[in-house]
């Protein structure tokens, strides 16, 4: 799961059990912390050690992760964007591993589970910018990958819109799509 706001205000969310669970919609509550692990961001890395919530309705626990996380990625999300960005406008992975300075299966790997995923990413982000009253306009293409990030692109703009988030655009697309960037699925807005 991705938390949408800030470390402090999490603990307090938290405690008062204003975080949703997930699977269940139940309330979490803290419940420890996952393993310590370092991020690779752009320029650098940053340890991180994220809070783990527990839903007494399902009984089941969750890793809150920070926006600029990706879950079951060792990269942060801007670096896989770039990534994801430079390969929907025609770049190899190779290309962008060198200039990302990461290994070309890593690139490769992201490419490849993005596009497998495309389709449902797509409609996420259309359903969130829906929800957000935001509805993209819409044109005809023949690129699914390409589609899938402009549709993600437009739902971080109508939250930004809505709600005046000022964080980077590769943390509210990870954010707005639950985690689901590349792996597991994409969270739908509540009411879908």
């Amino acid at each position: 799961m991705v938390a949408r706001i800030g470390e402090r205000g999490l603990e307090a969310a938290l405690a008062a059990g204003r975080v949703a669970c997930p699977d269940c919609a139940g309330s979490l509550r803290p419940w420890g912390f996952a393993r310590e692990r370092e991020v690779r961001m752009r320029h650098g890395g940053r340890l991180v050690r994220p809070r783990r919530g527990y839903c007494r309705r399902c009984k089941r626990s969750h890793v809150l992760l920070p926006a600029f996380c990706v879950p079951r990625r060792r990269d942060s999300a801007e670096v896989i964007g770039v990534a994801l960005l430079a390969s929907a406008s025609g770049e190899g992975h190779r290309t962008i591993a060198a200039r990302l300075d990461r290994p070309p299966g890593t690139v490769r790997g992201w490419v490849r589970a993005f596009s497998r995923r495309s389709d449902a990413l797509q409609c996420c982000g259309v359903r969130w910018a829906v929800a957000l009253g935001d509805p993209p306009a819409r044109r005809p293409s023949v690129a699914p990958f390409a589609d899938a990030l402009e549709a993600l692109a437009w739902a971080a703009r109508a939250w930004v819109l809505r709600f005046g988030h000022q964080a980077s655009i590769w943390e509210l697309i990870v954010a707005v799509c639950g985690g689901g960037l590349l792996h597991g699925r994409p969270r739908d807005p509540p009411g879908y």
